[in-house]
């Protein structure tokens, strides 16, 4: 299995405390809590890529005994960066059926990534969560997950 990699972002005494794009890119170290460090605005420079989606399986059992009962859809998505430093971020989501049917994010992620403030110091872990929960709900990632799971359990 290959090694997580995060980003080295020491400071020398000269350097200014201003992150600059790029900066740190070609310092990766390996370190032994396997999070990868970075930036918020380095969130912008990666590009995920799906890696699988699934479905949750049915945690409700009394549900299948009545007839004409709802039911809900739910699973899992895995999304990776192609590109060094490797990161993953997962999450679970749901299919919405009011209105107009919907995939939507559940919780927080799952990842390896701890985001830096400004100052280069590391949010708390909660709080970097809820920023790379933001940044999920930016992009499409609906449309591709769902298509992934209707083809992985299509008959």
């Amino acid at each position: 299995m290959k090694p997580l990699y995060t980003r080295k972002l020491q400071r020398t005494p000269r350097e200014s405390k201003r992150h600059t794009p790029g900066q740190a890119n070609d310092m990766n170290t390996l370190l032994s809590d396997g999070l990868l460090r970075l930036h918020r605005q380095d969130l912008r420079n990666f590009t995920l890529t799906h890696l699988v989606s699934g479905l949750d399986d049915e945690a409700c059992n009394e549900c299948e005994q009545r007839c004409g009962a709802s039911t809900s859809l739910s699973g899992y998505t895995e999304w990776i960066c192609a590109q060094e430093p490797r990161l993953s971020l997962g999450w679970d989501w749901q299919l919405e059926t009011s209105m107009t049917p919907r995939v939507v994010r559940l919780g927080l992620p799952r990842t390896n990534i701890l985001l830096l403030d400004g100052e280069r110091d590391p949010l708390p872990w909660n709080e970097s969560l809820h920023v790379l929960a933001t940044f999920i709900d930016t992009f499409d990632w609906n449309t591709p997950a769902f298509h992934a799971v209707c083809q992985r359990y299509s008959f």
